[in-house]
């Protein structure tokens, strides 16, 4: 963020402070997102009414980073910010880990996936609005971090 002042960094979790509301100084810019680089596949879902330009019912973003043996994880529109998962980001990269599948890309198991899932799940806290309820907030954020996972796994097994 820059303004006459001068310019300064946050992690985006203390920028981002509540519903609609940042920590952004009234006379400050964003001048740049820092994001780093990954060397291996990610992936975001979203559900909403169309593709670009709506606020979403819900989201759900991965990446998977094979030469650092890290995982990250987030969800939209299921709290009050957009929240990352670190306990399902922690045990999926202790599976890649201790079956050695980011050295075999052998397939992850469907209970593997659907824990996963469950840990996603278990950190967001939607509420009930004219975009949707909580209870399918969290059933489609189950579905969707099932499926970006399967489709960043997949893209991770073909790639050489």
């Amino acid at each position: 963020m820059a303004s006459v002042r001068g310019a300064r960094r946050l992690p985006l979790a203390e920028f981002l402070v509540g519903p609609k509301r940042h920590a952004l100084g009234p006379d400050e810019l964003i001048a740049a997102v820092h994001v780093p680089a990954t060397t291996g596949p990610q992936g975001f879902a979203k559900v909403g009414p169309r593709n670009a330009m709506a606020i979403a019912v819900v989201s759900f973003a991965l990446s998977l980073d094979p030469e650092g043996g890290t995982v990250g994880a987030a969800i939209g529109s299921a709290g009050p910010t957009a929240l990352q998962v670190p306990e399902a980001a922690s045990f999926l990269a202790g599976v890649l880990e201790d079956r050695a599948l980011w050295q075999s890309r052998a397939p992850l198991r469907d209970e593997e996936r659907r824990r996963f899932a469950e840990l996603v799940v278990e950190v967001s806290r939607p509420i009930d609005d004219r975009r949707g309820t909580a209870a399918y907030r969290r059933h489609a954020l189950g579905v969707l971090a099932a499926r970006v996972l399967g489709w960043a796994w997949d893209e991770y097994r073909r790639s050489r």
